[in-house]
């Protein structure tokens, strides 16, 4: 019963969304989720986007253009991790594709120093996902400001590069939140279609998820955090099935015609 009432949420969610505009929407669906948290994202994404699409929060993305052809963006959250993160940054070496990195910095010592350099060497962006990753909706202007600078310096310092691109954790924001970030300069990158690796520890749900609900100009929310193992087994397959569709990797900042850094 629950499976069935998940698949008919889906399916009414996917009918309102059918003539909607892709540039305000996000996508990533899958019947292993319980019918709680469904709510939940579709609750969030609609609470998000809605304000995005009439305009009151600026510099702030979801979307790439829908008319350059088949063109999308791997972005990567919760990152640097000594383990998953070289994985990643392997499996995507192998395949010729550059991604997008949206790091938190308090990790950034030692090893983890070492893969955040790496990263940027490699020719992948390098971005802001704050410092100890916090929801930004529950803190002062004054600790998001903190939060924001202390990153950047800390990622500037490892690579020689100040980010100017920022993901706010969980995705967590409201007025206030966008308009402190615009002080700080920077630009929001939020996502299209989430891969909900974050969820599912399931490589195939993973895969099915972002093969059938890809569209072109879609930035992809991943993770290569510690805990995400399956997104490591799944990468190998989503990159070749995707360009077996036709479909081209780009770094966020390429996609969006915005500068990645200072």
């Amino acid at each position: 019963m629950k499976k069935i009432l998940l698949t008919f949420i889906i399916l009414v969610q996917t009918a309102l969304w059918a003539n909607s505009d892709p540039l305000y929407e996000i996508r990533g669906d899958s019947a292993l989720l319980d019918a709680n948290l469904t709510r939940f994202l579709h609750q969030w994404r609609e609470e998000t986007t809605c304000p995005i699409a009439e305009g009151n929060y600026t510099n702030i993305y979801l979307h790439g253009d829908t008319t350059q052809g088949k063109k999308i963006a791997l972005t990567f959250d919760d990152s640097p991790d000594e383990n998953n993160t070289g994985k990643v940054l392997d499996i995507l070496k192998h395949y010729d594709v550059k991604a997008s990195f949206f790091m938190i910095a308090a990790p950034m010592l030692d090893v983890n120093a070492t893969i955040t350099k790496r990263v940027a060497d490699e020719g992948h962006l390098v971005l802001n996902h704050s410092f100890n990753h916090p929801h930004f909706t529950h803190i002062s202007d004054e600790e998001i400001a903190q939060e924001i600078q202390s990153s950047s310096e800390r990622i500037a310092t490892i690579t020689g590069h100040y980010p100017l691109l920022f993901r706010p954790p969980y995705g967590s924001v409201n007025q206030r939140v966008v308009d402190t970030l615009n002080a700080q300069g920077c630009k929001s990158i939020l996502w299209s279609l989430d891969s909900l690796d974050w969820a599912m520890k399931d490589k195939n749900a993973i895969i099915e998820n972002i093969m059938t609900h890809v569209q072109p100009g879609d930035i992809i929310l991943m993770h290569s955090s510690r805990a995400n193992n399956a997104t490591v087994e799944a990468l190998g397959e989503i990159i070749e099935k995707l360009r077996n569709q036709g479909y081209q990797f780009q770094r966020v900042d390429e996609m969006l015609g915005i500068k990645a850094y200072r």
